[in-house]
């Protein structure tokens, strides 16, 4: 797991149980308290999803770029061996 990979993970995390610690100890009615705790965990779903889409495009991003250097390794290893074949 890269560094940012986890410093996402302990934010969402340190933000979670904040909210939660905030939200058990503040005085409000049952009612309130559930639409407050479905709000975060609404929030939090969409910064996880934001995560998720972000380290998947960068994963994707590092893939092509494995197959562009393979691809530029293979023509170069191609282009040496027709030069010592001659």
């Amino acid at each position: 797991m890269s560094g940012r990979v986890k410093v996402a993970v302990g934010v969402l995390g340190g933000a979670a149980a904040g909210a939660a610690a905030g939200l058990l100890f503040a005085p409000r009615s049952g009612a309130a308290l559930r639409r407050d705790l479905r709000r975060s965990a609404d929030r939090m779903g969409r910064r996880a999803t934001r995560l998720y889409e972000d380290a998947s495009e960068t994963i994707k991003d590092w893939a092509l770029q494995g197959a562009r250097a393979i691809d530029h390794a293979s023509e170069v290893a191609d282009r040496i061996a027709e030069q010592v074949g001659r």
